[in-house]
């Protein structure tokens, strides 16, 4: 009968591997490929053949009978001490089996176990029946002998075994053909491995072993049955006590030993079981988990790392089941993704082939997902980030981690949370010149069209941009007036920026802005209510005053907190405006006082060629001293057509009122007049002041007068009716009057 090759024979034994059967059962080792190599030679034997027709099955009774003694007799060696020769190598894989197995179901077992732990074919494992000299022929130690050496206790305790220093435990093999729980030395071993440190035990199940526990649980599972059924299904609990050794002594030896140790066979029944549950396959707790008899807490190592186990954990009990998963994060992060979808006919082998980012992209233009919930990958995604903010606004940037597409895409938004073009993509945002997009964001211009909106903006000539409550600040502020310092052909500038919390600074970048624009003759500016302060508001006037080419100027710094100093500088700037034609000046709210509304007054009045003013003193406690400093200057304006004037609540009194309309009855050109003085404790003296300044001014066509202001606060004003008669008899004279809006 041909022997394995490389099997020593009897005259190539060595006194040293004949020493090692002697004295030292953990080197009686074995390298897997020797293993298969050994029963690859029975199985080609006529008597391996043999026994197969008659038995339909060859178990390790008949490899030790027809093989191993006839190849080991008379060498005084194992199979596994002539395989190595004098190669020796302690154990790094115990392996457990009952002899009566199956020989073809042993070798799929062991093999499926390598591979699935990635052993390689030179591991030296250790394997009773290979292992141990069985001749009993004198010639080698004698069975006695060999078990007195304790070699499943040496292997065992051997640190070679231990995961800390490379080694792979024990390999608990399972068939059909035999029970493993059957034999007491099995039973003993898997009990010895799970409390010895540092050995890690594993169960490795034939195909055929599984399929039948399978099959068997799912048929409890048909009828109604518990979870504690199922696991006695799949065999799971054991009667240890049952358990039986073919050799009488070695049977007495390791019960009295069991007796010994805490709780005796009931506590032994309870490791084993524990062992056994925890070695079931991933696929029965997958069917647990999907009937609601467990969760994936209640699942084992294996099934919580397992993707399919971890997806229909999720299904059936929500994705907090997710915390128990110990699956890569990628796979973690398929099912929590694919989860969203709400879909529980999906399966694993569905969600794996999918591209983790296609999904992702799937379930934000669903709205099923934002990106704080994505994956690190998505939020740095340009495409992803881009549907994102699409989906749920610019606020989704805040969980964006790639700082370019950050950027672009926050400058292709509008109002900081939306695109003005639905139809925009990504890939229309990416080719775009940076500095492009920027002057796109400030000037509102559409993204897909930039590069046209920009050259057609710069060669324009008019510019006009509600800004108004964006919350520019300061820097925002800096980086407007920037961008429009490349605006060479603007002459005629309209610039709402009012509640924008500029500042000092904003001042400040608005002065050094505006003083850019040499070539403005026309410019609207809103300030109003940006907290400028006395230095922000005479940083803005000072930068006007150098805008020479002016005509027409709408000015905006209402609510500001400017001051009766800043009031004056002011009147500077805007008295240096020599070409200024057309004038509207709003300084509501701004606690200029008598001095400061008298500075600009005596500003206004050298403004000779002005023709059209509008001016809002509204709310600064002019008094009687200030209302006739203004009214003074006015009086000077002969080229005035158009005079809008807003005096509300400045405490005026009669003195001040009548002051107030002597200066109008001069403006004997004006063809326009709208005068606002709520709230200024006007009496009858001041109506019969009306009547007579009104009566002058013949050419009139266009009148709203507004002297309304009784039941609100004091001081109101406190026209009588014959005050009210006086008003109108005056007007009644204006026989040119086309448009008239009168508020007594």
């Amino acid at each position: 009968m041909a022997r394995p090759a490389h099997m020593a024979s009897g005259d190539e034994m060595t006194a040293l591997m004949k020493a090692r059967q002697w004295e030292k059962p953990e080197q009686w080792t074995i390298t897997v490929q020797h293993w298969v190599d050994i029963v690859g030679a029975c199985t080609e034997t006529p008597q391996y053949k043999s026994v197969m027709e008659q038995k339909k099955t060859v178990n390790m009774h008949d490899v030790c009978r027809l093989f191993v003694k006839p190849w080991s007799e008379g060498t005084g060696c194992s199979l596994a001490v002539l395989m190595s020769r004098e190669v020796v190598c302690n154990a790094q894989l115990m392996v457990s089996h009952c002899w009566g197995e199956d020989v073809s179901e042993t070798k799929e077992s062991l093999l499926q176990h390598a591979v699935r732990h990635e052993l390689p074919m030179t591991v030296p494992i250790w394997f009773c029946v290979f292992s141990n000299y069985q001749p009993e022929d004198g010639v080698g130690p004698k069975l006695e002998h060999q078990l007195a050496l304790e070699p499943f206790a040496s292997v065992i305790r051997n640190p070679s075994l231990k995961a800390a220093n490379g080694g792979h435990g024990m390999v608990a093999l399972h068939t059909t053909t035999d029970d493993l729980y059957s034999r007491l030395w099995c039973v003993h071993e898997v009990e010895r491995a799970i409390v010895e440190e540092d050995v890690e035990i594993i169960a490795s199940m034939s195909q055929k072993y599984i399929d039948l526990m399978v099959g068997r649980v799912e048929q409890f599972l048909g009828l109604g049955a518990t979870l504690n059924d199922c696991f006695r299904a799949a065999g799971v609990q054991v009667q240890t006590a049952k358990a039986r050794c073919s050799s009488k002594d070695d049977e007495e030896k390791l019960v009295k030993l069991i007796l010994q140790q805490a709780n005796g066979f009931d506590g032994l029944d309870k490791v084993v079981e524990s062992f056994r549950r925890e070695q079931l396959p991933d696929i029965i707790f997958e069917k647990l988990i999907r009937k609601g008899l467990t969760r994936l807490d209640g699942a084992s190592t294996s099934a919580r790392a397992n993707a399919a186990v971890v997806l229909a954990a999720c299904q059936a009990h929500g994705a907090g089941q997710l915390q128990h998963a110990t699956t890569n994060p990628e796979v973690s992060e398929r099912i929590r993704l694919a989860g969203l979808l709400g879909n529980d006919e999906l399966r694993w082998q569905d969600i794996e082939v999918l591209d983790l980012e296609d999904l992702q992209m799937t379930l934000i233009r669903k709205g099923l997902l934002t990106l704080d919930g994505a994956s690190t990958s998505a939020r740095a995604d340009a495409a992803i980030v881009f549907a994102a903010c699409q989906m749920h606004g610019g606020g989704q940037l805040e969980h964006a981690t790639n700082p370019e597409v950050r950027e672009r895409i926050r400058l292709a938004l509008r109002g900081g949370n939306r695109f003005c073009d639905e139809k925009l993509r990504w890939q229309d945002l990416e080719v775009i010149d940076l500095e492009d997009l920027k002057l796109g964001q400030i000037f509102r211009l559409g993204v897909r069209t930039l590069a046209e909106d920009i050259t057609q903006l710069r060669q324009s000539a008019k510019l006009s941009l509600a800004l108004a409550g964006e919350g520019l600040g300061a820097k925002g502020c800096k980086t407007l007036f920037e961008a429009m310092a490349q605006l060479k052909q603007i002459t005629d500038l309209s610039l709402d920026l009012k509640s924008n919390k500029l500042g000092f600074e904003g001042g400040q970048a608005v002065s050094e802005g505006i003083a850019q624009l040499k070539q403005i003759t026309e410019l609207s500016l809103d300030l109003g209510s940006n907290k400028l302060g006395a230095e922000g508001g005479q940083a803005v006037s000072e930068a006007i005053a150098q805008l020479k080419q002016i005509t027409k100027l709408n000015l905006n710094l209402g609510d500001n907190g400017l001051g009766a100093d800043c009031g004056k500088a002011v009147a500077e700037g805007i008295a240096q405006l020599e070409q200024i034609t057309d004038l509207s000046l709003d300084l509501e709210c701004n606690s200029l006082g008598h001095e400061g509304s008298k500075a600009v007054a005596e500003a206004i009045a050298q403004l000779k060629q002005i023709t059209k003013l509008s001016l809002n003193l509204g709310y600064n406690d002019l008094g009687d001293e200030g209302s006739k400093a203004v009214f003074e200057a006015i009086a000077q304006l002969k080229q005035i057509t158009d005079l809008s004037l807003d005096l509300r609540y400045n405490s005026l009194g009669d003195e001040g009122g009548q002051a107030v309309f002597e200066a109008i009855a001069q403006l004997e050109q004006i063809t326009k007049l709208s005068l606002d003085l709520r709230f200024n404790g006007l009496g009858d003296e001041s109506g019969q002041a009306v009547f007579e300044a009104i009566a002058q001014l013949k050419q009139i066509t266009d009148l709203s007068l507004t002297l309304e202001g009784q039941g609100h606060s004091e001081p109101y004003n406190k026209l009588s009716a014959e005050g009210r008669k006086a008003v109108s008899e005056g007007i009644a004279q204006l026989k040119h009057i086309t448009n008239l809006s009168l508020q007594l």
